[in-house]
């Protein structure tokens, strides 16, 4: 391989390590380019969000490689999330607004894949040293 795709390979297998690292990555890169802290910050937790899901995906997989997809997962979560926003969100407004409740799961999906993240990460070392 070329040397920039051992480093893109390189960044790519640490981001899916470690999603957390991609905060600051693009946070600086962002920033640097357009010198406004709160796109930056936006655009950091937006991609961080998407490194967390994925590292979940990945970690999913390779602890239970037969069981069903955890993409699967994924979409039940935000499907589930999006009506149950949205019905609050009927009873209490009186009106939908597709646009807030979108924005709102997915602010939620950060927190939730975020702490299943590091459950399967923990489980995925505990199985592992059950192996050695």
């Amino acid at each position: 391989m070329t040397v920039p795709a051992n480093i893109w390979a390189y960044l790519w297998g640490t981001l899916t390590v470690v999603p957390f690292l991609g905060f600051p990555i693009v946070y600086l890169i962002l920033y640097g380019w357009k010198r406004d802290k709160r796109l930056a910050g936006r655009w950091a937790i937006n991609i961080t969000n998407l490194l967390v899901i994925r590292s979940a995906v990945s970690a999913y997989g390779l602890i239970w490689p037969e069981a069903l997809s955890f993409w699967w997962w994924v979409v039940g979560f935000f499907l589930v999330t999006i009506v149950l926003l949205g019905w609050i969100q009927v009873k209490w407004k009186g009106k939908l607004s597709l646009r807030k409740v979108g924005f709102s799961a997915w602010r939620l999906s950060f927190l939730m894949f975020g702490i299943v993240y590091i459950v399967l990460f923990t489980t995925g070392i505990i199985k592992t040293m059950g192996v050695v």
